[in-house]
């Protein structure tokens, strides 16, 4: 699958090359360079384009977009996912970042910051305070993978969960790894929305 980076600033275009440049990406200053392509995955700098041409672009028919700000805002986030792009970050973010990203993309899911995933799982809880530890899917949870899931829908992090179980942040992987397998969810936002339905 083609890669596509796309910003007016040469600075964040030379970052993005260099943490993904193993997967031979095409640099372009503007938006007009892109000619569609119908396949391919594209990171574009929120400031080449206006709000409206962003989610027109969104909205073109390409399900690969991530959106990047230099100055990341939780309700941009939410913005530009509901119009379509699969992810949002911070356009100066860590390699690692960029990377997950990528991956994360390529495979057709949604990537977000860390800290958004956390915010938007709580929001989430906070606009939906029914009672969650009912849910018929927590059945299919050993007791201890049940507390693991009911916080992490909560909108606690991996350490957060740590601390209050008094378990290692390994051990609260691998209580997700099995969770998310019998859940059949990809993620920890994906469990929240699962468990708020």
């Amino acid at each position: 699958m083609k890669l596509y980076l796309i910003s007016s600033v040469d600075s964040v275009l030379g970052h993005w090359y260099g943490a993904l440049k193993k997967y031979h990406p095409i640099k372009l200053k503007t938006m007009n360079e892109l000619n569609q392509p119908n396949e391919g995955i594209v990171f574009v700098h929120d400031l080449v384009l206006s709000d409206t041409e962003l989610h027109h672009f969104l909205r073109s028919g390409l399900n690969h977009i991530m959106v990047l700000s230099m100055v990341p805002d939780f309700t941009k986030a939410q913005d530009v996912l509901n119009a379509g792009a699969m992810g949002y970050g911070n356009a100066l973010m860590h390699e690692s970042h960029l990377q997950s990203a990528y991956q994360a993309i390529e495979e057709g899911k949604v990537w977000l910051y860390p800290d958004f995933i956390a915010a938007l799982i709580s929001r989430l809880a906070e606009s939906q305070p029914k009672a969650i530890d009912e849910h018929k899917e927590l059945n299919k949870l050993s007791l201890r993978e049940r507390e693991v899931a009911l916080l992490l829908a909560q909108g606690m992090t991996h350490n957060e969960v740590s601390e209050k179980l008094d378990i290692t942040v390994r051990t609260i992987k691998a209580h997700c790894s099995a969770i998310y397998e019998k859940l059949a969810v990809k993620d920890r936002l994906a469990l929240s929305l699962l468990l708020h339905s």
